[in-house]
């Protein structure tokens, strides 16, 4: 089933929270990216100039306003309740959000393959500005059940991919029939940290991605592709709802 064609792009793209430095509210965007010094900042600006709005937020510490500027950040991309997506921090009941889209996917007047590129615009803006430096922020289920709803009503065709790429675990949405519109997960490097082991966090997406391709498989086929040394360390390599693949995925534009 599709939708028709009836592009309708939102007016803003993107709220961002920033801290409180005594400047402004109303601020431009071109200065609010100047002052995280993004090397890309006139190609930010250029692509969503007029489409983001900055909140003020004071913090409070004993009582007195203090001036905290954070440049880096490490959470999760994830969905409000009203389906807005959101930048929030590790902890749960952390309020409000680091950052905030201007759209909703629950809008109806916005066609579902705007909502697709507003997003994955998002998560770019997001990780421009908030990642730490080699680390990637990476991307609730709830947000990838969406994405592949989403997919589902423009037809198009989807993989469920963990991949290597280098000494980096891979977990993607990869649309093989279209070009850089893959949406990537999360990203682990391999031997980055002492004592980190990323093949749990990796079962429990696997056994995410086949619950899915089962709730949908009288309307949709989804494979779920696995790369061949994942799979042993997944105990998956003779399942047969698991494709094991051998092949080298290009770069993605993340890495």
């Amino acid at each position: 089933m599709t939708e028709q064609n009836n592009p309708q792009s939102p007016k803003r793209l993107v709220t961002l929270r920033w801290l409180d430095t005594g400047t402004c509210p109303d601020e431009t965007l071109a200065s609010l990216v100047e002052r995280y010094e993004n090397p890309y900042a006139q190609e930010m600006i250029e692509k969503v100039e007029g489409m983001t709005t900055p909140m003020s937020h004071t913090t409070f510490v004993h009582g007195n306003a203090v001036d905290i500027k954070i440049t880096s950040f490490h959470g999760i991309i994830d969905l409000d309740q009203d389906l807005f997506p959101v930048l929030v921090g590790p902890r749960i009941d952390q309020k409000p959000p680091f950052a905030k889209a201007a759209f909703s996917l629950a809008d109806m007047k916005i066609n579902s393959g705007d909502k697709l590129f507003s997003l994955r615009e998002f998560i770019k803006f997001v990780q421009h500005h908030w990642a730490l430096p080699g680390l990637y922020i990476g991307l609730s289920m709830h947000l990838v059940r969406q994405i592949a709803d989403l997919a589902y009503w423009k037809n198009h065709t989807l993989e469920f991919r963990l991949d290597k790429c280098g000494d980096a675990l891979v977990m993607v949405v990869h649309f093989p029939k279209m070009q850089d519109r893959d949406f990537v997960i999360n990203i682990f490097p391999q031997g980055k940290y002492e004592g980190f082991n990323a093949y749990p966090t990796l079962k429990e997406w696997l056994w995410f991605f086949r619950n899915y391709v089962k709730e949908v498989a009288g309307i949709w086929t989804i494979p779920v592709v696995v790369n061949k040394s994942i799979a042993k360390k997944l105990g998956c390599l003779n399942d047969s709802d698991v494709v094991i693949s051998d092949e080298q995925m290009p770069t993605y534009p993340c890495l």
